[in-house]
């Protein structure tokens, strides 16, 4: 291994930021959780010319380019750009952008917002010089493999201090165990990415809070966790979410409930001197990593769902309330594992699925008042509160009709599609659906799916190795929404700024059932004047996802090895255009240019 320590000026780092040459791996990199005040300090000691712990960077290459995954330091990068591109003062004063010609150009297009000059306090121009020129401590090394740069961080971050007892599990451990609670959780909240991205995509699926606002994409009070008070928003900050999944797959894996503690869980992440890290290894494989995947976000879609369609619209905190009523802002964590489980007996375990939502959240009403739950965590107390739950809630359970193992974990997919359209927009498109918006006739719109062909060609042309999904039964304008319900007088489910307006509604219009109507879908896709591969392809993944009895197609479309004409026109979308857009000449070349 070549060590090579230098001095680095924040200027050049912050160009090596903006061109996206910092690169994250998020299979075992945390997410920013610095508060604004912690930022504030080490800016502080900045200014001051203080020095600052080093920064670890693994320096590998790409396609001929030098880049650097961040080992050591990402909090400290964030939080030096971030003061950079004015996301918070340092005592009552921003940085001038207009001293960073780089920063200037991209406040000017607007890749970030500065501060007005006019009414805002600012460093005077040789304080900016001198920050700008500040030499930080940076040892970049070439490492040999992925794998030792991942043993580098794991030597270097798995002690830290300001770590939670569960991120202090997580840092440096990339086993098939670790990762399926880091993924899961990241689903779940809504943070799901690359698992290697940018330092600059951070922000977009780190976690904010209200109270604090940091200007991150993911609002802790927003994710299911927090909003049905589960755990409350610095539990979500210091991952105890993922502890309540590590909880849950050590349960399932082990076919037996897990007698939670710290020593245990240390010992099952092979931090301790008592290493189960093998046993759970070998459970998670005989069970089969994809399965448990499916099973849980199965169970978790039912129970979101169940939660979506009881609870009032906004009703925050429902499941809190009804779980442990006198409980004042404590959160439910017992409770909630006890009743994820008693949902997965019967949906896994005994292949059923809810028949009466009301009468199960009636039925576990103060359940936190029933169960044993001590200071001491035992099997035996879980399996008694499990079997009582289950107890409660069975008889409002049917036999499911689906053989499918994952039932209903596509809804999970389907919101984390929602949420990544917002800043992956090419690789997304909604419709919703095929028949027109007219008051007076309505009929299957042939040059709607002309354009729906023309999407799939351009989605399939973002480049080789990249997928992208159209979404039928979709609405991003409220308006449409608000259209489609007048005119086919339904209600339809809110995500965000998206109606879920489903297609059951387009079946009637056609005198068809559901399944009729979608096999009409795939067959008018695979007449379409698009490549065979590209037909099957799509024809292929077809997936139908009931979601709070509205059903929309997903269709998932995956790039292939060269680009993909429609009716001998080449397709792509660009930016944030919705509509794919026709290319010609020199543009046809630059997307064969995306397959080599």
């Amino acid at each position: 291994m070549s060590i090579t320590p230098q001095g680095m000026s924040i200027l050049n780092l912050y160009d090596l930021y903006r061109k996206n040459k910092l690169i994250v791996n998020r299979r075992y990199q945390r997410k920013l959780v610095w508060t604004k005040a912690e930022k504030q300090g080490l800016i502080d000691s900045i200014l001051l010319n203080y020095p600052i712990p080093l920064i670890l960077l693994g320096k590998f290459n790409n396609e001929g380019e030098d880049m650097y995954e961040i080992i050591d330091g990402m909090q400290r990068l964030n939080a030096i750009f971030g003061f950079i591109e004015n996301h918070f003062s340092v005592n009552n004063k921003f940085f001038d952008v207009t001293k960073s010609p780089l920063a200037y150009e991209l406040s000017k297009q607007n890749i970030f917002k500065s501060v007005n000059k006019e009414t805002a306090k600012l460093l005077n121009a040789s304080e900016c010089l001198d920050f700008l020129s500040y030499s930080l401590a940076v040892t970049t090394y070439r490492a040999n493999s992925q794998e030792e740069i991942e043993d580098v961080f794991n030597r270097i971050n798995s002690n830290g201090k300001h770590l939670s007892p569960q991120e202090v599990r997580q840092a440096g451990v990339t086993s098939g165990f670790s990762g399926l609670v880091r993924s899961l959780a990241s689903e779940i909240r809504g943070d799901v990415s690359q698992e290697i991205l940018p330092l600059t995509k951070m922000p977009e699926i780190s976690i904010d809070a209200k109270s604090i606002s940091l200007g991150y994409g993911v609002i802790a009070e927003d994710t299911f966790w927090c909003n049905q008070g589960i755990i409350n928003t610095s539990n979500l900050r210091d991952s105890e979410d993922e502890q309540i999944l590590a909880d849950i797959i050590l349960s399932i894996a082990l076919d037996n409930p897990f007698p939670a503690s710290k020593d245990k869980f240390d010992s099952y992440y092979g931090k301790s001197d008592n290493d189960k890290s093998d046993e759970i290894e070998l459970a998670v494989a005989k069970y089969g990593i994809d399965n448990l995947r499916q099973d849980i976000k199965t169970v978790w879609s039912h129970v979101i769902s169940a939660v979506k369609i009881v609870a009032e619209e906004n009703d925050k905190n429902f499941l809190r309330k009804t779980l442990n009523p006198q409980g004042g802002g404590n959160p439910v964590k017992q409770p909630f594992y006890t009743l994820f489980m008693a949902f997965y007996e019967l949906i896994i375990k005994e292949s059923k699925e809810p028949s009466d939502n009301q009468k199960i959240f009636e039925a576990v009403y103060a359940l936190k008042s029933k169960l044993k739950i001590t200071a001491t965590t035992t099997t035996k107390d879980r399996i008694s509160n499990i079997n009582l739950t289950k107890g409660l809630i069975q008889d409002y359970f049917k036999s499911s009709q689906n053989l499918s193992r994952s039932p209903g974990s596509y809804m999970m997919d389907l919101e984390n599609c929602l949420r990544r359209s917002k800043i992956e927009a090419p690789n997304y498109d909604f419709k919703q659906g095929l028949y027109n918006l007219s008051h007076d006739n309505r009929y299957f719109d042939e040059n709607c799916f002309e354009k729906i062909c023309q999407n799939i060609s351009a989605i399939a042309n973002l480049g080789k190795g990249k997928e992208g999904f159209l979404l039928l039964g979709v609405t991003d304008k409220e308006q449409d929404t608000q259209r489609v319900e007048t005119l086919d007088e339904i209600k339809a489910p809110r995500f965000g700024s998206f109606g879920i307006v489903g297609l059951e509604r387009e079946a009637n219009i056609q005198n068809s059932s559901l399944d009729d109507y979608i096999l009409c879908i795939s067959r008018k896709i695979r007449n379409a004047q698009l490549p065979e591969w590209l037909k099957t392809q799509v024809n292929t993944s077809l997936t139908p996802i009931n979601y709070m009895n509205h059903t929309v197609l997903m269709i998932r479309i995956k790039a292939g090895n060269e680009p993909a004409w429609y009716k001998n026109k080449l397709y792509i979308r660009d930016g944030h255009e919705k509509q794919a857009q026709e290319k010609s000449g020199e543009q046809i070349s630059a997307v064969y240019n995306l397959f080599r």
